[in-house]
């Protein structure tokens, strides 16, 4: 019988602070009596198992016993192993397993409660950032035009009561590509504010592990192995969770959290903006196409009626009445005409393959338009100027924009100070698939982890200001928009009340014309004037005509133009509408609220 010496090692666990991750292993060393090799390699084997030492003995415990190792010998084997084991526990020598029992609890117990403080101040949400609004002076009332009160109406296309146009819209918000293009964007941005709404949550992972280790023993003089080196193999398989979670102190996360929201809003408002736009663009074609199809109708009446005028200058040229030079001139006059007539079919196809692109169809042309312009209201319910703040998208887009720039400065400002998360494991480690389910085999870690930046060269310090600089921009480009707006509903107030005049005064010129047409043709039937002059007379009539055709659809466009400047339509019996209505439903809003 010979003596020696053995040894072991273990993880039970790991202390978490400073990002620091130590350790704590039992090494225990004593000298045992044992007969062969066989029995020093058995014994190796059971104290490379983990040991959980409570108040109650565990499977390992009972399984030195019947090797002859009583409790009492692993007490003092745990002794030596305190005095021998600098810096475990505090540098505090471990006198038995049931003080490393308590100190480990002592510790763990204090961790938690530190893990709940943390969790509670992450849980706080800081204060968003203010919504600013442009320094602007904004007057009571719009200054150029007549203007009544209304509620807004954001279908506005449907005031113009024409069926085939409603269709036609309805058709350009489904299959527009422009359109659906701006509605994935959207769906990225919104994906992105629920990737930024995860960050305040744990992660949790699922670990699985297996190694099987072979393990020399140098330097122990043991008998038998003279010549050759003592070895061990080992197997270790584990189970655990992995769950890791930031404090959101500075609330650096929260405020990513709103940037990423306001984002998604904005990209809400740039689809209902997108929307308004495509449907002015439809209908300003639709439109076109009714002017181009009666302008076309139009141009071949004055074609007609040159034609008219050219059989009768031949029979008075015919009766020597007149030289052979003015059917020159009447042939002259007729060519111009038809060629209007091909000018006014080019701009009826043009228009016509106009609207089949913007709905999403193959541009063939042949699409059957209306044969008449839709009349509009005299009176402009444009409300009032304050309300184009919440009512435009684009403005609205604009002002999210703001408000993401600013939480950006937040955020920025929120990196300057430390970072500090946890992280713990848990699990099962054994050598045995079996074991897996034994609690006697489990492990656990708990790490904390603060991180507070002393050095980089002021990189963080110019973060901060380059958010700055975009917040500026972004206000500046918002104050510019509310100003573009105001113009655009200026402009359009004032242009439709010019177009007005001027439609009221070709109106009184057609009056005018048809009486001298009746005149003419009073004086020809009884033998005292010529035929030519009804049939100039005519045909100023039909330019006329052309001209006030083309100033009602100048009237449909500028009101369209007002509707899209005003961020929608206005019926005074309509229910009070939102102009958000058309944004889809999305996680910004629970983000800003």
């Amino acid at each position: 019988m010979s003596s020696s010496c053995w040894s072991f090692a273990s993880p039970i666990g790991g202390t978490p602070i400073g990002g620091a991750r130590h350790e704590f292993r039992l090494v225990a060393a004593a000298c045992h009596s044992f007969d062969s090799r066989a029995d020093f390699l058995r014994m190796i084997v059971r104290f490379k198992r983990l040991f959980h030492l409570g108040d109650h003995e565990g499977p390992q415990i009972q399984e030195a016993r019947g090797t002859g190792y009583s409790r009492n010998r692993l007490r003092e084997t745990f002794s030596f192993v305190g005095r021998r084991s600098s810096g475990f526990l505090s540098g505090r020598s471990v006198q038995n397993s049931d003080s490393i029992v308590g100190t480990l609890r002592l510790r763990v117990t204090h961790l938690f409660l530190l893990a709940v403080v943390l969790w509670a101040s992450g849980c706080v949400r800081p204060t968003a950032p203010p919504q600013r609004q442009p320094s602007l002076p904004i007057p009571p009332s719009w200054n150029a035009g007549q203007t009544v009160e209304g509620t807004v109406d954001i279908h506005w296309w449907k005031q113009f009561q024409d069926p085939q146009l409603d269709a036609l819209i309805e058709e350009t918000f489904s299959n527009n590509p422009q359109l659906r293009a701006v509605a994935a964007r959207l769906e990225t941005a919104l994906v992105e504010a629920r990737i930024a709404g995860t960050e305040r949550m744990p992660a949790l992972g699922l670990a699985i592990n297996g190694r099987r280790q072979r393990q020399n023993f140098i330097g122990l003089p043991l008998p038998g192995f003279e010549g050759r080196v003592p070895q061990a193999t080992f197997t270790n398989l584990g189970v655990g969770l992995d769950i890791h979670w930031e404090a959101d102190v500075w609330g650096r996360i929260r405020s990513g959290e709103i940037r990423a929201g306001a984002l998604a809003s904005a990209n809400s408002a740039d689809l209902a903006a997108a929307r308004h736009s495509l449907a002015g663009q439809t209908a300003k074609a639709w439109f076109a196409c009714s002017e181009a199809s009666l302008q076309m109708a139009l141009a071949r009446e004055i074609v007609a009626s040159y034609k008219t005028t050219s059989q009768w200058v031949r029979n008075r040229i015919e009766a020597g009445l007149v030289p052979a030079l003015e059917i020159n001139l009447v042939l002259s006059d007729s060519s111009a005409a038809e060629s209007v007539v091909d000018l006014r079919r080019e701009q009826l196809e043009r228009s016509i393959r106009q609207v089949e692109l913007l709905v999403g169809r193959y541009p063939e042309g042949g699409l059957r338009v209306r044969e008449s312009l839709p009349g509009i209201s005299s009176a402009v319910p444009a409300g009032i100027p304050s309300q184009l703040l919440t009512r435009r998208p684009d403005l609205i887009a604009a002002q999210r924009r703001l408000l993401a720039s600013d939480a950006g400065i937040v955020q920025a400002r929120a990196a300057l100070h430390p970072r500090l998360s946890l992280t713990t494991t848990g699990g099962m480690a054994t050598e045995s698939l079996l074991s897996l389910v034994n609690g006697e085999y489990a492990v656990w870690g708990l790490l904390g982890n603060l991180v507070q930046p002393l050095f980089e060269g002021g990189r963080r310090r110019r973060e901060v200001e380059i958010a700055q600089g975009r917040s500026l921009e972004a206000l500046e480009t918002y104050t510019g928009a509310v100003l573009q707006a105001f113009g655009e509903v200026e402009t359009a107030l004032s242009v439709e009340s010019l177009l007005r005049d001027r439609l009221r005064k070709l109106e009184a010129s057609i009056a005018e014309d048809r009486v001298v047409r009746e005149q003419a043709q009073l004086r020809y039937r009884h033998g005292k004037g010529d035929m030519l002059l009804v049939l100039q007379t005519d045909r100023r009539i039909l330019n006329t005509k052309s001209q006030i055709l083309t100033l009602q659809r100048l009237l449909l466009d500028t009101r369209i133009d007002l509707h899209l400047a005003l961020g929608g339509g206005f019926d005074a019996s309509a229910p009070e509408g939102d102009p958000e209505a058309l944004l889809p439903p999305t996680l910004a809003e629970e983000h800003l609220n």
